[in-house]
């Protein structure tokens, strides 16, 4: 029995409850999570889907509401890793017989039209399964396929974002060829640039891009498409900020190759540009209308608690190391006495001092090491501290914090370093590590895609930034890429804003990252031997 106004009786199983279901389970098998979805033009989708179908099957069929679906949903694709497009929901061997030749040609209409849109809905029920009496096309799509707006861009708005984003990555395609790009990530590599690791990433994913483009054949329509959908999937699933390749670092590194500069300008226009006081921060004087915008975002923000900050306790991080706590000392009349079997070589073995590099440390040291050290030097140093949320369920602003995954933890350092002191440490004293933590945006990627930062806090018992007054405790360039337009505005509120929690802040030390400068000392006990390791290098 089928769905439309039909004659009282009919004299043959359509099989449309299977018809329904087949379309549902492709849908469902295609848009798995991470698989972004597109949409095609769909102008006449539904009349080749009646003109495929028995005339009687046609007129049982021809329904306003399935229509509707079509023109919304029937031109969803997924595009795969050589650019090729698939229909999410017509598969012609998952239909019965009577639906076999309609779906076929769906599915043929469909591949073969050109991308025109990114896919995203806040919808959570697509199209109307019932309506009169009689079941129609219709979706429910999967949590992660139901876009949720943030609190200062709807649904609308990001689609337009993203489609923007592809426009601005194929300029940027055509701008900077592959041998450029292929210089630039061959010389981010040395890490011979300052912040270098910040910008790999991008570097990397787009190199990746201009290899898959180079290797679709021919200079037909066909590989014209084919090109054009890497770019719209590219586009769809970048790391914030990606697409903008010419505004970014990665543009001034490319146009200043693409100039033939020499190695020295290279390297110290890279430099300037690196410097986190001026890395996205914005130059230029807001106007009026910016300014207007930027207050109601920040208005907005504020109402929902997304500014509010403070230091970050152990229990907010997600260490890759972290101290035992030393066991109570008994109170009791006799607890000042040691048992026999622990005082039996108590006393911990003083080996050789080693000089290694990080990557070897976190490999073969970290996991048996049952206390650390840090040797505090005289000099200043990149002691830093990590910061949240102080309202846990605040909006994300951070780039790696999500509503499905939340981590709003950021941190800071001072750029020219910072006297011990500042931290109540003591030069010359060893002062025990409670935690050793990576980046926040590697706690749930540990092969982060932007390979944005490679650096590590050892965070030091008892260690608070005394002279503390102000500073949201993060630089522009964590933020989401939404917040952009709104920087400098944003930027003049962080700097004034106070992080609560001074006072009991767990998670300050040293900061240490693979393009600054090392040799800082520890002291690792384990199974009763003690070791001072000076790491030299990151790897």
């Amino acid at each position: 029995m089928t769905h439309s106004a039909a004659p009282a009786e009919v004299t043959t199983d359509d099989r449309y409850d299977e018809f329904l279901h087949g379309v549902r389970e492709r849908f469902l098998a295609t848009a798995e999570p991470g698989v972004a979805l597109f949409r095609v033009d769909t102008e006449g989708l539904f009349e080749a889907y009646l003109a495929a179908l028995t005339p009687d099957l046609a007129v049982l069929d021809d329904c306003g509401t399935c229509r509707t679906f079509v023109r919304r949903y029937g031109g969803l694709v997924a595009i795969d890793a050589n650019g090729r497009t698939k229909s999410a929901l017509w598969q012609a061997d998952r239909v019965p017989p009577a639906y076999t030749r309609a779906v076929a040609a769906l599915a043929a209409a469909v591949e073969g039209r050109a991308v025109v849109s990114v896919f995203r809905s806040g919808d959570s029920s697509w199209g109307r399964a019932e309506k009169g009496g009689w079941p129609h096309l219709a979706l429910t799509p999967p949590d992660h396929q139901v876009h949720t707006p943030s609190a200062i861009t709807t649904t609308a708005q990001y689609v337009a974002a993203r489609n923007a984003d592809r426009e601005t990555l194929a300029r940027a395609v055509t701008e900077f060829p592959h041998d450029i790009v292929k210089k630039a990530v061959a010389l981010l590599r040395t890490e011979q640039l300052y912040r270098s690791d910040a910008i790999l990433g991008a570097g990397t994913w787009l190199l990746e891009l201009h290899g898959a483009l180079d290797k679709v054949r021919g200079r037909g329509d066909a590989a014209g498409r084919q090109r054009d959908n890497l770019l719209w999937s590219a586009a769809a699933t970048a790391p914030a900020g990606f697409c903008h390749v010419k505004s970014g670092m990665i543009g001034t590194l490319l146009g200043d190759l693409a100039d033939g500069l020499p190695f020295d300008s290279v390297k110290r226009r890279f430099a300037e540009k690196m410097n986190p006081l001026q890395y996205r921060r914005p130059t230029a004087a807001p106007t009026e209308a910016m300014i207007a915008r930027a207050e109601k975002v920040i208005g907005e923000l504020k109402a929902a608690g997304a500014l509010e900050r403070r230091f970050a306790k152990l229990a907010d991080v997600q260490p890759i190391w972290s101290a035992t706590a030393e066991p109570a000392r008994s109170t009791g009349v006799f607890g000042h006495l040691v048992p026999a079997g622990k005082r039996d070589g108590a006393a911990d073995l003083d080996a050789e001092p080693t000089v290694i590099t990080w990557e070897k440390f976190a490999r073969t040291v970290l996991p048996s090491a049952e206390s650390i050290e840090y040797e505090v030097p005289q000099a200043n140093t990149s002691y830093g501290a990590m910061v949240t949320a102080a309202n846990p369920d605040a909006p994300p602003i951070i780039q790696w914090d999500r509503p499905d995954r939340r981590n709003p933890v950021t941190w800071y350092v001072y750029v020219n370093g910072s006297p011990a002191t500042q931290w109540g440490l003591r030069p010359g004293e060893f002062r025990r590590v409670t935690a050793v933590v990576g980046h926040p945006v590697t706690w749930h990627a540990p092969d982060d895609r932007t390979a944005r930062e490679q650096a590590v806090l050892f965070a030091l018992a008892g260690a608070t930034d005394t002279t503390y007054t102000s500073g949201a405790g993060f630089f522009p360039e964590f933020l989401t890429s939404e917040l952009h337009e709104i920087r400098k505005t944003l930027e003049a509120h962080i700097t004034q804003a106070v992080v609560a929690g001074k006072d009991e802040a767990e998670v300050c030390g040293l900061l240490m990252s693979k393009g600054g400068k090392l040799s800082h000392t520890f002291r690792v006990t384990s199974g009763g031997v003690r070791v001072r390791y000076t790491l030299d290098r990151w790897d």
